[in-house]
């Protein structure tokens, strides 16, 4: 293979640069746009934005377009102008449900592992799959694949993501189980996505979510989702342990302290069941 010559890869690495710091400039003034509409409140044009920005017009509209494409940014159709997309609230109500979340949590999934004496984990939808938010580990559990907390579960085969991922728009559930790619841990894990959104159903049916040594044999687990204050599933609580403990009986009583978790924490953070 012909060496390539110092000039070419230093001629290769300048452009990386450049186009790196375009894409930073750019992203500055996507934000500067951003902030300037949630600062003013109306609706606002072209020509304002750049005038007021000290941007030129066509950078502006290029970037309230490609904003406006991931929903950032609105364009009111009569008027022409422009205004913050619904999006970022979704984003900021997320955001802070997650940080409230975790706090309110923690003090329950203590109080369930102290109970269950299984180890307890919280899960939250993040990117491309379903995140460990909280984990409190059981001495009276031995597991040996633990997914640590900013780790995302195997989403097809953990009650506790399983939980949460029922609860998901049919869009994001075929992305995440695509980006999962069903991988088998056991001889017991689901790996069709026929088979798992089967389960997927049922777990929406009968309230949780059940691992029957589908990620570690001799492993299980079961798992209830938690309501945001406006009656989203928007995380799930869940435990494992040995299936031995999670059989017949014990299984009844572990599912009702998930049950029960999962309810004072969404009561925690202001969900409100209709009577």
């Amino acid at each position: 293979m012909p060496r390539r010559s110092h000039r070419s890869t230093t001629r290769d690495s300048s452009a990386a640069r450049q186009a790196a710091a375009g894409t930073s400039k750019s992203l500055q003034k996507a934000l500067r746009i951003l902030f300037f509409l949630a600062q003013n409140g109306a609706d606002l044009g072209v020509t304002q934005l750049a005038t007021s920005l000290s941007l030129d017009k066509a950078t502006v509209h290029r970037l309230l377009s490609a904003m406006q494409k991931f929903d950032l940014i609105e364009k009111n159709l009569e008027s022409g102008r422009y205004r913050l997309g619904l999006k970022l609230h979704e984003l900021g109500v997320r955001a802070l449900e997650s940080r409230t979340l975790r706090i309110e949590a923690h003090r329950f999934l203590v109080d369930l592992a102290r109970e269950s004496h299984e180890t307890v984990s919280l899960a939250v939808p993040g990117n491309s799959g379903i995140v460990c938010l909280d984990r409190v580990d059981s001495p009276h559990t031995v597991i040996s694949v633990r997914t640590p907390v900013g780790a995302r579960f195997p989403a097809h085969c953990t009650a506790v993501a399983k939980a949460v991922l029922a609860y998901l728009p049919d869009k994001e559930i075929d992305a995440i189980l695509a980006a999962n790619r069903l991988a088998r841990f056991t001889p017991f894990t689901m790996t069709r996505t026929e088979d798992v959104k089967a389960n997927l159903r049922l777990t929406v049916q009968r309230g949780y979510a059940l691992d029957t040594q589908e990620l570690e044999e001799g492993l299980s687990g079961v798992a209830s989702p938690i309501r945001g204050r406006d009656g989203q599933v928007i995380a799930a609580v869940g435990m494992a342990g040995p299936t031995t403990r999670f059989r017949g009986a014990a299984l009844t009583q572990k599912i009702a302290m998930a049950k029960r978790t999962s309810a004072k924490i969404s009561a925690g953070i202001g969900y409100r069941m209709a009577v």
